[in-house]
């Protein structure tokens, strides 16, 4: 049986998002896939995607959950997309059912909530206000 949807965190890589994922780009472009790559260094230039700029930079990340989680949301089942929206110069903001998996294990599951794509926050990979503070570019 497939798990619903679930964002693996990959150790100083990419969080790794299965199931059935709806991206919402900058500009209104909206991307249905069944897999994405999504950026957590925030280096990459294909953003919200990742391009492997983690590798190049250095990223480092142990791939576990340091803090934050995902709330419940209204009305979300389980087979439901979840839906990821780039905030401008911001986080990826949750909507919809989402298990995120961390390297040891443990998970965070839920349909609302912010993830990190500045690569410095210290909830990772949750956001946690940093990228205002770096002045992080998106675009």
């Amino acid at each position: 049986m497939r798990p619903g949807n679930q964002a693996k965190i990959d150790p100083g890589g990419p969080l790794c998002v299965t199931g059935a994922v709806r991206v919402e780009m900058p500009g209104g472009e909206v991307r249905e896939m069944s897999e994405a790559a999504l950026c957590r260094c925030g280096r990459s230039q294909d953003k919200p995607f990742c391009d492997g700029s983690h590798a190049v930079e250095g990223f480092a990340d142990d791939g576990l959950i340091h803090g934050g989680r995902l709330a419940p949301g209204e009305d979300s089942g389980e087979g439901d997309p979840v839906t990821l929206s780039c905030a401008a110069n911001g986080p990826l903001l949750v909507r919809g059912p989402l298990t995120v998996v961390a390297e040891d294990g443990r998970t965070s599951s839920g349909a609302k909530g912010a993830l990190c794509r500045c690569g410095s926050s210290a909830t990772k990979p949750f956001c946690d206000g940093t990228h205002r503070r770096t002045g992080f570019e998106a675009a």
